[in-house]
């Protein structure tokens, strides 16, 4: 297997796993969804992790959003061992340090995108003023203030989705996870999202790991990961890139 190695220095490291194992049921009924996973990430790194359907990479993100726990293995994230902490910590560490994007958007109707993206750090109890000011830096760089007055009702999906990014990365998150996020998008949306994604990853460093299942999509990330059967059987950069300023040309 060709791998890429991992930066130097565990504090350039914001993933690093090693030997996951995640088993559902018993005897006869035992499923092991990973087996033996081995995973770095440096600070600053834009991954995909691409499979089949039951290859693992939905239970690894979610081990890796703190979302469920290993059978065994290690898991620090950003230099902490977490792969035993309890519920509470897991969720206060999750909504501190780890941002989401899921195909399903689930901004609240009757909310603005600029109330939408404000919510999580209005549960954080941030100052109103630290908010607003975070939402909208956040819609600005998803390319999306002017329409930051905005019912979800008025938005493409593709804009919708984009303000699901705005707020996944409003709080300042030290990674973001994004699960098929362009899965129910046309294709010319789904463009737009992803080099929103790559211009994120290079404006601000943002560590990224997006689950997919299409390799087009994978072609965005700068590195690809794949999984067969809960093991990564490939490690390599991405050497057929699509850049940001490619798939700028092709959301035109």
């Amino acid at each position: 297997m060709e791998r890429v190695e991992p930066r130097e220095g565990a504090a350039a490291q914001v993933i690093r796993a090693r030997g996951l194992v995640r088993e559902y049921g018993q005897g006869e009924a035992l499923v092991r969804a990973l087996d033996g996973v081995d995973l770095d990430v440096g600070r600053g790194e834009f991954v995909a992790l691409m499979g089949p359907s039951g290859s693992g990479k939905s239970t690894l993100m979610q081990i890796l959003g703190l979302l469920d726990r290993p059978t065994s293995g290690t898991y620090a994230l950003s230099g902490r061992d977490v792969a035993g902490i309890g519920s509470g910590a897991a969720a206060s560490l999750r909504g501190r340090s780890i941002a989401f994007v899921f195909q399903a958007i689930h901004l609240l109707p009757r909310l603005t995108a600029l109330a939408n993206v404000e919510l999580p750090m209005v549960y954080a109890r941030m100052p109103a003023a630290d908010r607003d000011t975070r939402a909208r830096r956040s819609l600005a760089q998803v390319g999306l203030e002017p329409l930051s007055h905005r019912l979800p009702s008025q938005l493409s999906g593709g804009q919708a989705q984009r303000v699901a990014i705005a707020r996944a990365i409003a709080p300042g998150p030290d990674l973001l996870l994004a699960d098929e996020p362009t899965g129910a998008l046309d294709r010319h949306s789904g463009r737009e999202v992803l080099r929103v994604f790559q211009e994120l990853n290079e404006s601000l460093g943002l560590t990224i790991v997006l689950v997919t299942h299409d390799p087009i999509v994978a072609r965005h990330a700068r590195r690809l990961v794949e999984l067969e059967d809960g093991r990564i059987v490939s490690d390599r950069p991405v050497e057929d890139r699509i850049t940001a300023a490619a798939a700028a040309e092709a959301a035109r």
